[in-house]
């Protein structure tokens, strides 16, 4: 024990704190099960099952998820998960999970080998700030491809780095780079466009005499992994985010000062003015410290991606960083921090936290960079206490946030319900189902999902024609029908006259609608706070019928 340094101890309890916040309770919290995360979890289950998804298609390189294509390196991993532990909810997130906890060791090893910090202590320190930062809690407990990628990347950024002085590892670095853009739409981007910024910025020493080789080896082995992607270039498979560029935004601008101005100079100052608009977005401290993310269902209740009081060694990073970037350590970072938001920036939402999360590893080491600074003008009977305090205080919002607020205030956002649903439908097997689709994000995956629908059934069930023409066929219908469930609108005219189950919200289904109608409600599912998520009534063909003189044709039947 006396040869064990007390950094490693103190990695070593950082680990078990992760292990803790990125394990605890991830069956239930969040709660529910997202769309994404089923639809992973389900073709992963169909994959091990059959050798097949969803559709039919037999390993597919994009996997056609929800009329979109989504890299497939999460589902297909997830898949010896589901062989050992079965399709639950654990099984979908728990690689996240694991990427997240290497990450911090990943964190921890790269602010030690970039030789930029004066305290031994701040690697650890850096390591505790990114395992307990939202951005890192949150995504890492969340079951589809972005940690994975993130976490690939980051790993491939890391020993390109270390290739800069062992020039073997620009091997590995290069072909994790290249792998990375099988984990999400963000890398596929961002990994080539940081293969050439590196080139561009480090050429002297990648095309050195020592290092040449190696360099080229790597982008060869780069290559070879992209050779499945090659398969299906001129596909839409490839290209199905490109709907998200706001392309009709610039049109709109451009077309403002087209009367002052040429065509050829209106539309490059218009995408212009809207990149840098929402580039300069993702370094603002109001995004960075004080506000969530926009959307309720990518952030946490109050708190931003990270605690506001990093701000202050977020400053001094930043200063620090700039005012050191011909330091070939800094310069390489600065060009991470520059590049990393650029997949985010060419979205249209103003601060998207699942596109831009390779962004965090940069920033977290800028932060570190800063705390280092910080704590090197203090003493330690100082600046240790207070920076206990600190953490304390931001577990204590983290917990107050994840695990208090985020499984009740949104748990519909996450697609509470569903499993609750599947348990009202296999009590009641000789019933048909129909499904309201008007509100909700597709019921169909997460019924498959939680039904464990045999996939072998459910892919004959689907119209053939999209196996056939899988990478070309990006046309999508919520409406579905297998087993004894439909997932559709209610049509009011025509299916109070058949007997089944109709399934719906509040709003899809009424008091008065069941009254007039001779509907018998027959269970209602409500979400932590109380609201009503689905209601199931029963139809009564006879009895309408009855009441309206058998008028309607559909009496008949």
């Amino acid at each position: 024990m006396r040869n064990i340094k007390p950094e490693l101890i103190a990695l070593t309890i950082i680990l078990f704190l992760g292990s803790y916040l990125y394990f605890s309770k991830l069956d239930s919290i969040p709660s529910g099960l997202y769309v994404d995360e089923a639809v992973t979890g389900y073709n992963a289950y169909s994959l091990l099952k059959t050798g097949k998804d969803e559709y039919g298609k037999a390993y597919p390189v994009a996997l056609r998820f929800l009329g979109s294509y989504s890299p497939p390196l999460y589902t297909y991993l997830s898949i010896p998960i589901m062989a050992i532990n079965g399709l639950n909810i654990f099984s979908t997130r728990v690689l996240s999970s694991i990427s997240g906890l290497l990450s911090i060791l990943l964190v921890f090893h790269f602010l030690k080998a970039l030789k930029i910090t004066k305290s031994r202590w701040t690697p650890v320190l850096g390591a505790l700030l990114f395992a307990i930062s939202p951005w890192t809690v949150f995504y890492s407990r969340v079951g589809y491809e972005l940690y994975l990628a993130f976490f690939i990347f980051a790993l491939g950024v890391f020993f390109v780095w270390q290739g800069l002085k062992k020039q073997k590892l620009l091997i590995p670095g290069l072909a994790l780079l290249s792998l990375s853009t099988y984990g999400a739409h963000t890398e596929q981007i961002l990994a080539p466009v940081f293969i050439v910024g590196v080139t561009i910025l480090f050429r002297k020493e990648l095309l050195a005499k020592k290092s040449k080789k190696y360099f080229l080896a790597g982008l060869f082995i780069a290559g070879l992994i992209q050779l499945p992607y090659l398969t299906i270039i001129s596909t839409p498979a490839l290209f199905s985010k490109t709907s998200l560029f706001y392309k009709g935004v610039v049109f709109t601008q451009a077309e403002k000062i087209t009367h002052f101005l040429p065509t050829f100079i209106t539309f490059p100052l218009s995408f212009l003015r809207e990149f840098l608009s929402q580039y300069l977005t993702y370094f603002s401290p109001r995004s960075l410290f004080f506000l969530p993310d926009p959307d309720p269902q990518r952030g946490l209740p109050e708190l931003s991606v990270f605690y506001s009081w990093m701000i202050i060694p977020y400053f001094v990073g930043v200063y620090l960083l700039l005012k050191g970037r011909k330091k070939r350590s800094l310069k390489f970072i600065l060009l991470l921090c520059l590049l990393a938001p650029l997949p985010a920036a060419l979205a249209g939402d103003p601060f998207s936290t699942q596109r831009a999360l390779p962004l965090l590893l940069p920033l977290i080491i800028v932060i570190a960079l800063g705390t280092d600074r910080i704590i090197a003008k203090l003493k330690t009977k100082i600046w240790l206490p207070a920076l206990a305090i600190l953490i304390s205080f931001s577990l204590l919002l983290l917990w107050r946030s994840y695990f208090v607020f985020l499984p009740n205030e949104r748990a519909k956002a996450w697609g509470y319900g569903f499993r609750q649903l599947a348990e009202e439908i296999k009590k009641r097997p000789s019933d048909k189902f129909l499904i309201d689709q008007s509100r909700i994000k597709p019921a169909y995956i997460e019924l498959t999902f939680f039904l464990k629908y045999p996939p072998e059934k459910f892919q004959k069930e689907l119209d053939q024609t999209i196996k056939e023409n899988y990478y070309t066929n990006t046309s999508f219908s919520e409406n579905y029908s297998f087993g004894n469930i439909e997932t559709r609108n209610i049509n009011w005219e025509e299916d109070i006259y058949k007997e089944q189950i109709l399934v719906g919200d509040e709003l899809a289904i009424s008091e008065g609608q069941a009254k007039e109608h001779f509907l018998t409600k027959v269970f209602e599912i409500r979400d932590p706070v109380d609201t009503i998520v689905f209601q199931g009534y029963k139809t009564d063909p006879k009895e309408k019928c009855a009441k309206t003189l058998n008028l309607n044709p559909l009496c008949a039947n």
